[in-house]
């Protein structure tokens, strides 16, 4: 039995296209939903509450709103950017911003709040449905969101396990990646990542019926190429040019090239959407543009020892 795979990822905070990837279960008639981790945003945005209005400073422009529905549009627009919005008096603001833990409170707050209304807008929309909804953390995620993706009847986190999904098929994921010069939450070796992952393809069995949901993409391809970036963080350029450089995992690259998986599925690298083939496993990245509104996705239609076919989605 074929059956379409509706994959995206790194929608970082954004609901416009959290929102985007929900209905794309409709819009497209998929069996299955993946969101392949970092889907938490990473700025908080003060909203100020001043004698009877509330304002707000968002890419440069400053919002004011008076009233409860103006405030919901400011909210909106806050969050449409991946951004979290929290309401504050001056007292509360200059009591936060002097102390670093008590804004970590704030976005570890602001990360579950987010996820769980994510989870629940998928349990209303899709219950019933028959469609499977898969959501994983990623790199950047922090730990935080987990509880929150598993009180789902619905929604399933399958990061670090195997999971069967429609047609016989089996789902392997991991969310971690190699290290980045971030410091992100979820960081392995490449040692590691190895390990846990080709244990998890041969739990899985039959690898010709093996869908991986690996975070990070394979090293040395197209799908792993970013900026390259100097010892303060920012971007070299040549003669003009941004130089890239291959960011991906060599132990995801080695798993495929040993098991050869059906497909294997990543994110990561919002730079490099495409297609690679590794012997005879398809690896597809779409990339990511959340903080234009825009999900991009791939769809994918396999059955067991075929990838029937695929398409880039945008929009």
């Amino acid at each position: 039995m074929a059956v379409r795979v509706f994959y995206a990822s790194d929608v970082h905070g954004s609901e416009v296209c959290f929102r985007k990837f929900i209905n794309a279960a409709k819009a497209y008639k998929v069996d299955v939903l993946v969101l392949g981790g970092d889907i938490t945003g990473k700025v908080l945005v003060p909203v100020m509450k001043e004698a009877g209005f509330y304002r707000a400073e968002l890419f440069g422009k400053v919002w004011e709103a008076r009233g409860e529905a103006e405030l919901e549009k400011v909210l909106s627009a806050i969050r449409a950017s991946g951004f979290y919005a929290v309401v504050m008096d001056k007292g509360e603001y200059e009591k936060v911003a002097s102390n670093p833990q008590l804004v970590s409170e704030l976005f570890d707050k602001a990360m579950v709040e987010t996820v769980r209304s994510w989870v629940s807008l998928a349990e209303e929309r899709l219950k019933g449905s028959g469609v499977e909804v898969y959501i994983m953390p990623g790199n950047d995620d922090r730990f935080v969101i987990d509880e929150a993706l598993a009180e789902s009847g619905l929604v399933v986190n399958p990061d670090g396990r195997v999971v069967e999904i429609k047609g016989g098929l089996k789902l392997v994921s991991l969310g971690a990646s190699n290290p980045t010069p971030w410091h992100t939450p979820r960081e392995l070796p490449e040692e590691e990542i190895y390990r846990r992952l080709s244990k998890l393809v041969e739990e899985a069995g039959d690898p010709s019926s093996t869908l991986l949901n690996v975070h990070v993409p394979p090293y040395g391809t197209v799908l792993d190429l970013a900026p390259l970036l100097d010892s303060e963080l920012k971007v070299v350029r040549r003669s003009g040019e941004v130089e890239m450089k291959h960011v991906g995992s060599t132990a995801v690259r080695r798993v495929i090239e040993e098991f050869q998986p059906l497909a294997s599925l990543h994110g990561h690298v919002h730079e490099s959407k495409g297609i690679a083939k590794i012997g005879r496993t398809f690896c597809f990245n779409p990339g990511s543009d959340y903080s234009s509104g825009a999900l991009r996705g791939v769809l994918l239609t396999v059955e067991p020892g075929k990838v029937k076919s695929y398409m880039f989605t945008y929009g």
